[in-house]
């Protein structure tokens, strides 16, 4: 069943700022769906921060739970890609 998260992106340890707050519902349950969710954010987050698609791994997701209108101050994963070959 899919929760609701909040995704903060970031290129190393710089916050991506163009991003902004991505709230989406991901099932942790489907890892397949939630890793093909994750990947075309994290594509996303790097072209709008003027990025190549291939430079997508060097971005990755801090990902929060949400609860209600709380989000959760811990991560609860990162999400990033490895280099395409």
């Amino acid at each position: 069943m899919p929760k609701w998260f909040e995704l903060r992106a970031y290129r190393g340890d710089r916050p991506v700022r163009v991003a902004g707050r991505i709230l989406d519902a991901i099932d942790l349950d489907n890892p397949q769906e939630a890793k093909d969710l994750l990947t075309r954010h994290l594509i996303a987050v790097a072209e709008r921060d003027g990025a190549r698609r291939r430079d997508a791994h060097l971005y990755h997701l801090d990902v929060h739970e949400v609860h209600g209108e709380r989000v959760d101050r811990d991560v609860f994963f990162q999400f990033s890609m490895p280099v395409e070959a």
